[in-house]
């Protein structure tokens, strides 16, 4: 981060109420809640939230996939949609909680919770490989990458930055 950590953080945590709020509201738009009318009853409500529920979930695992497929260098964006999928993971669940078809409250938080590992891993644990070095011609020796040495360099000082404020 720049000189603005601070600003960065609150505007990445902003931006994922920002795209919680659009989406629920996207979806209570356009598939509203039954009305209290003659037809209302506790299993067409259960129903209407299992469904409002499902596609949450699918709706929050495009936003997840979409904050993987930005390139590294729009992190404030990146780590904001991040946090918006997480946030209408957090919805989904919840919505799909209070419905009474046991089976499926089962299903749909294993599939949160097999989509928020699997996010969690290709976004924070995912094996690094370097890229294969070509091979250096006999008589010369291999000289180090300015480029690399720079980036190297610009990790280490965020790392140490980040240490910094956590302790203290």
């Amino acid at each position: 981060m720049k000189g603005n950590g601070a600003l960065q953080i609150i505007f990445g945590f902003f931006l994922g109420l920002v795209v919680v709020a659009f989406v629920g509201i996207g979806v209570n738009t356009f598939y509203p809640e039954p009305s209290f009318g003659g037809e209302y009853s506790s299993s067409v409500f259960s129903n209407w939230r299992l469904i409002t529920g499902i596609i949450l979930l699918v709706l929050a695992t495009a936003i997840l996939v979409i904050s993987l497929a930005l390139p590294a260098h729009q992190a404030v964006i990146t780590n904001g949609l991040l946090l918006g999928g997480v946030f209408t993971m957090i919805y989904a669940v919840g919505m799909t909680i209070t419905t009474d078809q046991s089976i499926w409250r089962f299903v749909v938080v294993a599939v949160a919770l097999a989509v928020t590992i699997t996010i969690g891993y290709l976004k924070f644990a995912k094996p690094w490989r370097a890229p294969a070095a070509a091979p250096a011609a006999a008589d010369s020796a291999e000289a180090p990458n300015p480029e690399l040495a720079a980036r190297l360099s610009q990790v280490e000082q965020r790392l140490d930055a980040l240490r910094r404020a956590l302790e203290g």
